[in-house]
């Protein structure tokens, strides 16, 4: 493979015929890449120590299984894949931002070339540290995806036009199905917290690799979860509630629609899940280097 050089906060490559092609965009974020990027099965994380990626073989499966969704059988070959991956970080010295941590958007091209790779890179860009002491703010709109257990990029498109039709900043929006459910984040999940029980959606939305993972956290403290929705009308009901994705981790909610926690942030349960995810975080990374 030929080096890569950083030209941008963003690159933006995909493979062909075995050789990685840089398409010059001139972009900076990964966000400005998505007009160029084919509709396909796409799947989004963060490095940790440059080369590792939290439950990576997750993210890998989720890609094949959005695919097969779609009504395309495509299998990865996972360690070229990895090394692929490895050779991009390595000639992407991150100039603009002192930590070496990247957010990486893997698409398989389902509308033109089917299978075909595409890769964007940027810096990580994580909340301010005051959003995990102090919370968050959302709002709802109601919203859902038409194939939710299928990660498509058809989608980042309709939640772009969400984001834009609200009048004032949130900083993450929640989608409420048409009977009232609270379902998920435009890109996280969410959990609604009453008493000592947690709840989150089963149905009708991603099984999010770090949800996947705080269920985990979750089983391991003994902390009852139930999968059900919260109801809009629930909403002045939950004592505390958190949105989950691959950069933010578990970040705290203080506010929905306006109607404030019950339980100040950082709550007791979601205080002990984000103790417990910071502290079995090691467990769960996988390295991009193969044998």
């Amino acid at each position: 493979m030929s080096e890569i050089f950083w030209q941008s906060d963003t690159n933006f490559w995909t493979i062909i015929n075995g050789k990685i092609d840089t398409i010059e965009l001139g972009t900076k974020t990964i966000a400005e890449t998505e007009k160029s990027t084919p509709i396909g099965a796409y799947t989004s994380f963060r490095t940790y120590n440059s080369f590792g990626v939290l439950r990576l073989s997750q993210h890998f499966d989720r890609l094949e299984e959005t695919a097969r969704l779609a009504g395309y059988e495509i299998h990865l070959d996972r360690e070229d894949l990895k090394n692929t991956l490895v050779t991009l970080i390595a000639g992407t010295p991150n100039s603009s931002d002192p930590t070496p941590e990247r957010r990486i958007r893997i698409t398989i091209d389902l509308e033109r070339n089917i299978g075909r790779l595409y890769f964007a890179m940027e810096p990580l860009r994580v909340p301010a540290p005051e959003k995990y002491t102090k919370g968050i703010i959302c709002q709802t709109a109601q919203a859902h995806r038409e194939n939710p257990k299928a990660k498509l990029s058809n989608f980042l498109s309709r939640a772009k036009d969400i984001r834009e039709q609200e009048k004032e900043a949130f900083d993450e929006i929640l989608m409420v199905s048409p009977q009232g459910e609270l379902l998920e984040g435009l890109s996280s999940n969410f959990f609604g917290i009453k008493g000592d029980t947690v709840y989150t959606a089963e149905d009708g939305v991603l099984s999010g690799t770090t949800r996947d993972f705080i269920l985990h956290l979750a089983k391991n403290l003994e902390i009852p979860v139930i999968f059900k929705t919260i109801k809009k009308d629930e909403i002045a009901d939950l004592d505390e509630a958190f949105i989950s994705s691959t950069s933010r981790s578990i970040l705290p909610i203080c506010s929905i629609d306006g109607i404030v926690m019950k339980k100040t942030v950082p709550a007791p349960v979601t205080k002990r899940l984000m103790e417990e995810f910071d502290k079995e975080l090691s467990v769960g990374i996988e390295t991009l280097f193969t044998d």
